[in-house]
């Protein structure tokens, strides 16, 4: 599983999907070092799970630096994009 996650995300993945990945895995991580601490577990390993958790937050605000950089479409996937394209044409074409 662990390959064909990364195959899936170095193929070029939508960025909105690998956003998505970083989110679900730092709340999944933050939200496990919580119930961590809550039961009394090992502080190390609470520790750990909040590096885990302050990695992914890194890791996507890197991704959503570089591809602002770039001038890519960050906030919607393809699908999206195409609706809004043609709701403007539509608005575009009526008031002409």
């Amino acid at each position: 599983m662990y390959t064909r996650l990364r195959y899936w995300w170095a193929s070029g993945s939508p960025l909105w999907q690998r956003m998505v990945v970083c989110g679900a895995v730092a709340v999944g991580a933050y939200a496990a070092g919580q119930t961590v601490t809550i039961l009394h577990g090992s502080v190390w390993l609470s520790l750990g799970l909040a590096a885990v958790a302050a990695a992914a937050l890194a890791v996507g605000t890197f991704l959503l630096v570089m591809a602002r950089a770039r001038g890519e479409h960050i906030h919607s996937p393809r699908w999206y994009r195409r609706f809004q394209q043609a709701a403007r044409a539509r608005a575009a074409g009526g008031s002409q």
